[in-house]
């Protein structure tokens, strides 16, 4: 399945005022470190597991509460699988757009998620 088709057109596509075409050398992201790498493998491994167990009983993604904002962010399964599979392309995740009132009960922490995973094998 082409993921990236699923994606939004990016809003900033032949936009000279793209913000990431401000970016410096310095602010390029940097390649994925040896010990990073199996992490972001299996956190999108993860990102599969919990999408295919949690969606049919109404789960569409992950919140967090995000540091610099202070805020909770909202994050559909395909866009965090998204952003994964970028990072460990080396690109800049793709840019999406938020839900402007996302139903906040159809989404959960990644620690609820893994519990849940937990709790299926403990059968």
């Amino acid at each position: 399945m082409n993921f990236d088709a699923m994606m939004p057109r990016d809003p900033f596509a032949d936009d000279p005022n793209d913000p990431a075409s401000f970016l410096t050398e310095d602010e390029a992201l940097e390649p994925l470190s040896d010990e990073e790498r199996p992490h972001v493998e299996q956190d999108l491994k993860l990102v599969t597991e919990f999408k295919r167990i949690l969606r049919p009983r109404g789960i569409e993604g992950i919140f967090f509460m995000c540091e610099d904002c202070e805020e909770f962010h909202y994050y559909e399964w395909d866009i965090m699988a998204a952003n994964m599979r970028a990072t460990l392309a080396g690109e800049l995740s793709p840019v999406h757009e938020p839900s402007l009132r996302p139903n906040v009960d159809a989404y959960v922490p990644w620690d609820y998620c893994l519990g849940y995973l937990d709790g299926l094998e403990a059968k």
